[in-house]
């Protein structure tokens, strides 16, 4: 608040001084009345508001009980002396009333006084200290201050305070309206509460959110100045959210601060700056006689500082703790002069990073406890088949897992139940549970994964095999220390890294990967002691030395003791597990089904001296970013993968881990401050030229074993994408977490989980990035990394691995509670994180569940994407049947076009036009997918295509079928042209008046179908699948000539049918069955004939009107659904009629003089 105090108390007085000549000069024979000093009445004895005098200046209080919220120490009355004489208070009273209680509203208790004694100096406060509120650590302190104490409590529901100078005690409820002897001033408010009102009050009173009191809220005198209007006259001050030099400029003073009001810089430090940036920064100035004149001396080169106090000017060069000296002077006579000096910054400039994606909380979910430790709510898993997410719960006793239904994803989410892990552990003979560490969903094979470990460190743990409501099914013994769980998609396989620590500092027992084949039931851990597939840059932890201390690299032979498998990653096809091994930098490959380790290699360094990477290793309350000689060791926590034009790439979260052993008391670490090991430095170093010197960077958290050739940080504050086969680094987001948060949350800028103190983590990890997955969104791919100290959820758009770009930072943590201090019961310590994509999602948007292991809560994160809806999630269909038709409904975000792309994973099995009409070629399955035009939303639908003729009966046997179909006739080869002479061969069992004689004729004249070499045709003889695929060639025309085979298992070249069935398969008419076969000694079904002929001839018919002909057929709802269209416009067509029973008889077989009826109704 810069505002001035005398320049007003010189008006006051010179208007005093007017007004006296004046009257003097009227009535000069008047008798001047003794007027007490600091009262506000002229020398007649008239009040007189304008006359200098002892004002009430702020009010606080916290209620009329103890409060631990509260942000004072103690309730206040602070008055203030603005006359230029200091004043006896001796005789003086303060009197006080409010309601008694915690209402806002209605009339006051009775005044109560308290005799004031003592002396307020000139332009000093004099400050009354009510009871103590009972709050520590508050942000007011008044323990050490004030100049006398009522032993009272000073309400926050409204009040009303009255300043005297008598110690009569007032009787009116508001003194103001009659002025009683000796009354000074007045203050009546009500609180912040809407509606607020209090009985007794200057002209009008502060009521309500902007302007009533609370326990945060002060009121307080804008410049000393007062007009009889409690309204106009206070504001104010919410000591919630001030600090710095408004705190300074606003909290209550005591005579010990003497003349406070006097000339006075509140600025007590500048903001940084940024070189090549245009910068301004005001020095703020409060008292004294306006205007003043500033002079500075000492600042950078480009910038200046102008005569209304503010800096200015564009900085051309980087530099840290520059002093620069300011002097302010007066316009009083004799001149006031201050001086200070305040540090500047000028830093490298990093643009700000805006979010260009929205992501929203809307649901979350509370175990209902928080430890400062981290451990409570820690891996959450979603099961896209229930709706339901599987947590890790550390806080219960002993841990167990909650099953908690997701919904529609909105609001509070309660649990359905928790599954006592420990108990279903136990059940394996000899076992004792000691934790419960990981879990994973597998939709395919209907399961749920637990990793437990032992109560005894040094013995092995258990991979439990549960149903999706946690029953125990079976379980597996897994390596020692099973932390991280993985199953491959088809749920073969499922894997855990097995950490083995030393936990006790002194075993360190051999890390493992398990690998359980669930289909044979065995299991095996995969060691790391093939000395020939690491590395030899592959850090391995050397001996301890006698003061516990690890300072040398150990040999490959070391590595089966030292490596501590960490987290799991799979490869796209499912057959490679890649694994970080953290206190190594290193990440393993392994083949699954070999249970073979295939490499080890190493991450390397990252170089913080380059300009992409600085950081802040100072613990000095500021932000400041730079570059150091220092190298950051990657040791990535979490890791996930995706793949890109075939190519496999890996995510690490890049947090770094120490070894400390035991974890209390440890005696076996690698880890120091800077300061312990500058002394080992090569002095022919880089890194020893910058520390040697100075003791700005000797807290700095090092590793111990990596050598004398430099200084080693743990982790890269950052997240990296690295080439699965070659483990080159293909891209590091260098220094954006702590560039973005502290563009977000520079009070809060590397602040630990379960502290709120700037800058803590910065000599350590920095945010620490925890967890790392990807998700698909759109035609996107996007990575979410968890920061597990500061907090929040860092995305980027990782579509092209070598050029990712920043989307968003949210952070849903509340730093402080209501009382001002560090709050664990919300979103701080993310730990796992779970990718739910658009298709699987209850809001149809994709969304991100994170674990948050300090608050032990669940939130959930909806990406704001475009949404599409499709109006089939699944279609069944029949291979070169009826097409369908998808149909996409589109919410778009940001007013982007409303239509769809259509794609088929499998266009073999299915294809999709622009139309969304899917057409099935072959058996099998693909999912269409629909993607929004921005590119951002997406939908699906699995599309089953099962074989045509797919006949779920099994047809009538013969009863001694030939291994081979025999050839029915002596038709030539090759076959009849479709336009034969017209004579007709006769039959020796077809006379003229049979049914089917003259379809029989007309196509043995056209030589479609021929008779036997008897001289008979057989009419009623059931027609196999390569008679009617022969006939019906012949019947299209087709020519079959140079047609290869190979199509169908059964159907090889050569044979007197295959040509003709190729061909048909070619023109998506023939159809074989799922295990490959065509099958083509089977005799038909009617209803196969009716599809096969449909296929056929469906160009020449009319589209059926649905399957309502059927109902005319008694059976006719026994036609199978897969032969209904077609049955259904043949019937409409007129080419079916049914038998003289009024039936179908769709499952019947179908004779060789039926088909030629019906092949004949064609022909012309």
């Amino acid at each position: 608040m810069n505002r001035t105090t005398k320049k007003l108390v010189a008006t006051l007085l010179a208007a005093q001084m007017s007004v006296g000549a004046w009257l003097t000069g009227i009535a000069s024979a008047a008798e001047p009345v003794s007027v007490i000093p600091g009262t506000p009445y002229d020398q007649n004895g008239q009040y007189n508001v304008s006359v200098p005098h002892i004002v009430i200046q702020q009010v606080y209080g916290a209620g009329l009980s103890g409060a631990s919220d509260a942000f004072a120490s103690h309730g206040f009355i602070e008055l203030f002396n603005p006359t230029d004489s200091d004043i006896s208070l001796d005789g003086w009273s303060l009197q006080y009333a409010d309601r008694g209680n915690k209402n806002t509203t209605g009339p006051t208790n009775a005044w109560e006084k308290f005799d004031l004694h003592g002396t307020i100096q000139a332009k000093s406060s004099f400050l009354i200290k009510g009871r103590a509120t009972g709050t520590s650590g508050a942000k007011v302190d008044l323990s050490n201050k004030g100049d006398l104490t009522w032993d009272r409590y000073i309400n926050n529901k409204g009040l009303k305070v009255v300043l005297m100078s008598s110690p009569t005690l007032v009787t009116d409820v508001n003194p103001f309206v009659t002025k009683p002897a000796g009354y000074v001033d007045m203050l009546g408010t009500g609180s912040n509460d809407d509606g607020s009102d209090i009985d007794g009050y200057e002209t009008a009173y502060p009521s309500g959110d902007a302007e009533g009191q609370s326990k945060k809220k002060a009121v307080r005198r804008i410049d000393f100045q007062d007009t009889d209007n409690n309204k106009a006259d206070f504001v104010q001050v919410d000591y919630s959210k001030i600090a710095g030099a408004e705190l300074e400029a606003n909290r209550p003073h005591d005579s010990s601060d003497g003349d406070w009001a006097a000339l006075r810089i509140l600025t007590t430090s500048l903001p940084t700056a940024y070189a090549n940036q245009p910068y301004s920064a005001a020095i703020s100035v409060y008292g004294g006689d306006e205007p003043y004149a500033f002079t500075a001396t000492g600042l950078p080169n480009g910038l200046n500082l102008s005569a209304e106090g503010a800096v200015y000017g564009t900085p051309t060069e980087v530099a840290r703790g520059i002093p620069v000296q300011v002097t302010v002077t007066d316009s009083a006579t004799p001149a006031r002069v201050k001086q200070t000096t305040l540090s500047l910054n000028v830093d490298t400039y990093r643009p700000t990073m805006n979010d260009t994606l929205a992501i929203n909380k809307i649901a979350e979910y509370s175990v209902g406890t928080t430890n400062e430790d981290g451990g409570v709510a820690e891996i959450v898993k979603y099961n896209k088949d229930n709706g339901k997410f599987y947590l890790v719960n550390g806080s219960a006793n002993p841990p167990s897992l909650d099953i908690v239904s997701l919904g529609q994803a909105g609001g509070t989410l309660e649990k359905e139940k928790s599954v006592l892990v420990a108990d279903l552990a136990e059940k394996t003979e000899g076992f004792s549970f000691g934790d419960l560490t990981s879990v994973d969903v597998n939709t395919t094979t209907k399961r749920i994964y637990a990793a437990v470990q032992e109560e005894d460190f040094l013995k092995q743990g258990l991979i439990l095999e549960l149903d999706y409501d946690g029953n125990l099914i079976r379980s597996f013994k897994a390596g020692i220390q099973p932390d991280m769980i993985k199953s491959t998609k088809d749920g073969r396989y499922v894997l855990s890294a097995d950490e083995a620590e030393p936990r006790d500092g002194v075993n360190d027992p051999a890390g493992s990967v398990t690998i359980v084949d669930t289909q044979t039931s065995v299991t095996a851990q995969v060691y790391f002691n093939d000395q020939s597939v690491i590395a030899d840059d592959v850090h391995i932890r050397g001996s301890v030395d006698e003061d516990g201390v690890i300072r040398s690299k150990g040999s490959k032979a070391d590595a089966y003791l030292d490596f501590e498998p960490e987290y799991i990653a799979l490869s796209d096809k499912n057959d490679l597990a890649y694994v970080s091994l953290q206190e190594n930098n290193a990440i393993a490959v392994i083949d699954i089904a070999r249970k073979k380790v295939l490499s080890v290699k190493s991450l390397g360094f990252k170089d913080f001296n380059e300009a992409a990477n600085a950081l802040d290793v100072q613990k000095d309350g500021s932000i400041l970013l730079e570059n150091v000689p220092f190298k950051g060791t990657y040791m990535p926590d979490g890791i996930a993968s995706y793949s890109v034009s075939g190519v496999t790439y890996l995510l690490t979260a890049n947090e770094g881990d120490a070894t400390e052993w035991p974890a209390e008391d440890p005696t076996r670490v690698n880890i120091a401050k800077l300061k312990d090991i500058k002394s080992s430095l090569d002095p022919e170093s880089e890194a020893y030229a910058f520390v040697n010197g100075t003791d700005k960077y000797d807290a700095v958290e090092v590793l111990t074993d990596r050598g004398n050739d430099g200084i080693y940080m743990l982790g890269g504050r950052s997240f990296s994408i690295w080439n699965a086969e070659t483990m080159e680094q293909v891209y590091d987001s260098g220094s954006d977490f702590e560039t973005i948060t502290s563009q977000r949350l520079p009070e809060f800028f590397n602040a630990s989980n379960s502290k709120v103190d700037m800058d803590d983590r910065s000599t350590k990890k920095g945010p620490e990035p925890e967890d790392v997955k990807t998700g698909v969104v759109g035609n996107h791919v996007f990575a979410f990394v968890g920061l597990e100290r500061i907090g929040g959820i860092m995305t980027y758009d990782v579509t092209n691995p070598a050029a990712p770009t920043f989307a968003n930072y949210t952070n849903s943590r509340v730093f402080l509670n209501e009382q001002g201090k560090k709050n664990l019961d919300t979103f701080t310590g993310p730990e796992g994180l779970e990718f739910i994509p658009a298709e699987e999602s209850p809001t149809g948007k994709p969304l991100l569940l994170a674990a948050f292991e300090v608050g032990g809560k669940v939130a959930v994160y909806e990406l704001d994407t475009t949404k599409v809806v499709l109006d089939q999630k699944a279609l069944s269909l029949t291979a070169f049947g009826s097409s369908a038709t998808l149909k996409a409904t589109v919410t778009p975000v940001g007013g982007s076009d409303a239509t769809v792309a259509w794609t088929s994973s499998n266009t073999a099995v299915a294809t999709v036009d622009a139309n969304g009409v899917v057409r099935p070629q072959n058996a099998g399955t693909a999912v269409i997918r629909a993607v929004s035009a921005d590119g951002y939303g997406s939908a699906e639908a699995v599309v089953t295509v099962s074989a045509a003729p797919s006949n779920p009966y099994t047809p009538p046997t013969t009863t001694k079928p030939s291994p081979e179909p025999e050839e029915p006739s002596t038709e030539p080869k090759p076959p009849a042209t479709t336009n034969p002479e017209p004579s007709a061969p006769s039959f020796s069992d077809v006379s003229s008046g049979h049914w089917a004689s003259e379809s029989i004729g007309k196509l043995a004249a056209q030589g479609i179908m021929q008779g036997m070499p008897d001289g008979s045709f057989q009419p009623n003889k059931q027609i196999t699948r390569a008679e009617f695929m022969t006939v019906l060639a012949r019947f299209l025309g087709l020519d079959t000539t140079g047609t290869s085979g190979g199509k169908f298992s059964d159907v090889p070249n050569g044979k007197w049918y295959s040509s003709s069935i190729n061909k048909l398969a070619e023109q998506g008419i023939a159809g074989g069955f799922s295990d490959g076969s065509f099958r083509p000694n089977q005799e038909l079904t009617r209803e196969e004939a009716f599809v096969l002929l449909y296929r056929a001839i469906k160009v020449k018919l009319d589209a059926a009107s649905g399957d309502t002909a059927l109902d005319s057929f008694k059976d006719g709802g026994k036609v199978s659904p897969w032969a209904r269209e077609a049955v259904a416009a043949l019937v409409q067509a007129g080419v079916l009629q049914g038998g003289s029973d009024g039936q179908l008889n769709p499952k019947k077989t179908i004779t060789r003089a039926e088909i030629a009826k019906i092949i004949a109704s064609f022909l012309e």
